[in-house]
């Protein structure tokens, strides 16, 4: 089946589902007013308060804050009304309001604040969006990824607890959860698949740089049950918008610019938004540049880079529904650090993806509270060029790689929930589909056709006041057949699988400052074409790669807990997990080199493995105004039954630990990283010293209101030779970045 008919059907499913089963009453247009309220900041000068989780208790309805701290609740009829608030870093507030309000005046809620900040809602975690926890999740706004001013996702996660980074130069950086890389981390774009390839291989970069999200949240733990295969070990959702949602009427937007030294980068990126009662627009760019990145030793050569992101999208909502759909393109060339030993000769990745998502929402009355339909399509271009320089100082190239994927992803959601119960569920069904042309003079794959659909439901209840209870359950069936092309001409191979994945939860609140969740479930992830059919050189990355076609799906089992105990001044939070893979797939060296391409060639094979650690992080205020962190986070890997060796590429034990004044307009803080030694490693791995290094920043806000800024950050302050054990530069031999000194400036508008 071809993705433009996959695009169909699931755009033809989802009208079939709509059409047969909504209620007609929820259609038709209700009668009744638009409540609308604003949330601000009760000891921030009345900011507004982002994200804030705001419930109409009569109605069971539950809404969001946008970025202007406004909310509202479509077709509500006229009376008294009881809202209750839940925002991060907040007391809870429940209020009381006449409904409507004068047309000159506005329900305006005032949140009074904590003294520790805690996450907020984690939506990537549920389909109800529900402030109840059952796994460890965290997540950044606008505000933390600009401060961070990271280049690539996997820099700016890296330090999170449980999440490290695997490194390949700077823009490469990836996501690492819990010491599960590459396919078994789920990176999505606002829910969906994202339709790039830096899942397959360590040169390849994630298609979204962090300028273009205005929300990043991580699921530390299976997520299967949601997302399907490839949320093995967590879940990284990058959520923007791009396509409008609860927007307040008026234009609105930010320009960014940064500049680091560490590389001598420039980066600027900027949204704009306009909204009227009914239609709204958005546009968004970034562009940046960098040089090759200095380290203590020298520069690291092949790490420049030059990208430029660019979207545009348009919604409408009315009484009971939203929807809006967003176009996007992005063009990234990157080097690729020591893809081989000629300084002659260099080795660029070049990358071009197309966009178009498309979000549908409505709410409903009874017992179905609402149905979501999100769509994202894409169309990459990737080639891996090497040149060479000549003699008359001319750059000849060679295509050695090239990629041309299609790839649809879609969610149909219906939440619904049991009156006088407060219970609540969902149901769904999500489709994807995959076309992959590769060709270039070393195409070490054969193409393939891949598709999948799949239902999944998902419940809570209430067992007690202070207990409850999450389960669901996910089908899923996949297939996949290769296309041949000019190096692999006779590779014809069909296969597919049928895969359930489920969990169970429980939710703990005995007071208010103690919470626990247990959680215990069965994940899959389907073999990549890689891990299956590759054979040859892999120049980029610098390996050969030899794949195994005889590999299964892995089923991993997990147990995930976590306790948090919180006071006005105090925040601590403990979580250990434990996880069981049948079939696990690694990716390990033979120790032997190709006669031909002079690289060490690397085999994927099976074994049964497991993976078990734990995170600790404390939050304290030592005066009003001097806020304390710190964190540790450890995992051990290791393979089971009759070889019990390490698993390669596993993060050490790492800790960091903090100090940040936070005043009105100024903000200073450091923050010291320890990271130990690893000596225990795979066999043909090389063990790595442990290392510190210290970071620090400031912040000013320029004007009382915050809407001009300015940032300054240090990191590696005392040029600190180390080397991480998850880089995947060959030999490790080369050092990490070095002493770097970034700006920032933002306005908010």
């Amino acid at each position: 089946m071809s993705v433009h008919r996959h695009i169909v059907g699931i755009l033809l499913s989802a009208a079939v589902v709509v059409s047969l089963g909504w209620p007609a009453s929820a259609v038709a247009q209700a009668a009744g007013q638009q409540l609308r309220g604003l949330v601000v900041d009760g000891g921030r000068e009345g900011r507004a308060v982002a994200g804030a989780t705001v419930r109409l208790i009569e109605e069971g309805e539950e809404a969001r804050t946008d970025e202007e701290g406004r909310f509202h609740f479509d077709s509500v009829e006229p009376g008294m009304y009881r809202l209750r608030l839940e925002a991060s870093g907040y007391r809870d507030a429940e209020v009381r309001a006449a409904h409507p309000v004068s047309k000159t005046e506005e329900l305006r809620v005032v949140l009074a604040p904590i003294l520790f900040r805690l996450d907020a809602v984690v939506a990537s975690a549920s389909p109800l969006a529900s402030p109840v926890g059952y796994q460890p999740a965290a997540a950044l706004d606008r505000d933390r990824i600009f401060r961070r001013m990271a280049p690539s996702l996997g820099s700016l996660l890296d330090g999170q607890p449980g999440v490290a980074q695997r490194s390949f130069g700077p823009v490469p950086g990836r996501p690492v959860i819990r010491g599960f890389d590459g396919d078994r981390v789920l990176l999505l774009e606002n829910g969906e698949r994202m339709g790039d390839l830096s899942a397959t291989a360590a040169d390849h970069a994630v298609a979204l740089g962090p300028s273009s999200a205005r929300r990043v949240e991580v699921v530390r733990g299976p997520a299967s049950l949601l997302y399907g295969s490839s949320a093995l070990g967590g879940v990284v959702n990058m959520i923007t918008d791009d396509v409008p949602s609860r927007w307040g009427t008026g234009t609105e937007g930010h320009l960014e610019a940064h500049a680091a030294s560490i590389d001598r980068s420039g980066t600027f990126s900027g949204r704009l938004a306009h909204g009227g009662e009914v239609w709204a627009g958005t546009g968004r760019v970034s562009a940046g540049h960098s040089g090759d990145v200095r380290t203590p030793a020298a520069l690291l050569p092949g790490t420049h880079s030059r990208s430029i992101d660019v979207s545009g999208g348009l919604g409408r909502r009315g009484p009971s529904s939203e929807g809006g759909i967003a176009v996007s393109l992005l063009k990234r060339g990157y080097g690729v650090p020591e893809a081989i030993d000629d300084p002659d000769t260099n080795v660029e990745i070049r990358m071009q993806r197309e966009g178009i998502q498309g979000h549908f929402s409505r709410t409903g009355r009874g017992w179905l509270e609402g149905l979501e339909l999100r769509l994202n399509a894409t169309r990459l271009h990737q080639r891996e060029v090497e040149g060479v320089l000549l003699d008359d100082g001319t750059l000849d190239e060679d295509l050695e790689l090239e990629y041309r994927q299609h790839e649809v992803s879609s969610t149909l959601t219906l939440r619904h929930s049991v009156p006088g119960t407060g219970a609540s569920g969902a149901f769904g069904l999500s489709a994807t589909g995959r076309e992959l042309e590769v060709g270039g003079l070393e195409a070490f794959t054969p193409g393939s056709r891949e598709g999948s659909l799949a239902v999944f439901t998902f419940h809570e209840l209430p067992l007690h006041p202070i207990l409850r209870l999450q389960f669901g359950a996910r089908g899923e069936g996949h297939r996949m057949r290769t296309v041949p092309n000019a190096d692999f001409p006779e590779l014809r191979d069909r296969r597919g699988s049928t895969t359930l994945s489920g969990s169970m939860g429980l939710n703990l609140r005995p007071t208010d400052r103690i919470e626990a969740g247990l959680q215990v479930a069965r994940a899959h992830r389907h073999p990549r074409l890689e891990e299956l059919f590759a054979h040859g050189p892999h120049l980029a990355a610098g390996v050969f790669e030899v794949g195994n076609p005889d590999l299964v799906d892995e089923i991993g089992r997990g147990l995930d807990a976590f306790v948090r105990w919180r006071t006005e001044h105090f925040a601590v939070e403990l979580a250990g997990f434990v996880n069981r893979i049948e079939n696990f797939v690694v990716f390990e060296s033979t120790g032997v080199d190709d006669t031909e391409s002079g690289l060490p060639v690397f085999e994927y094979e099976a074994a049964p493995a497991e993976m078990r650690g734990g995170e600790l992080t404390l939050e304290a205020f030592l005066t009003p105004r001097l806020r304390l962190e710190a964190a540790s986070d450890y995992v051990r890997g290791t393979r089971v039954g009759d070889d019990p060796s390490p698993l390669p590429y596993i993060p050490p034990l790492r800790a960091r630990i903090g100090l940040e004044h936070q005043g009105s307009s100024l903000e200073l803080g450091g923050l010291l990283r320890a990271v130990g030694s690893q000596d225990r490693v795979a066999a043909r791995e090389s063990p790595t010293d442990g290392y510190r290094v210290i970071e620090l920043h400031t912040r000013i806000r320029l004007d009382p209101n915050g809407q001009h800024s300015l940032s300054l950050r240090v990191e590696n302050a005392t040029d600190t030779l180390y080397r991480d054990h998850l880089s995947r530069v060959r030999e490790r031999h080369l050092s990490m970045p070095g002493r770097s000194v970034s700006v920032g400036y933002r306005w908010v508008f």
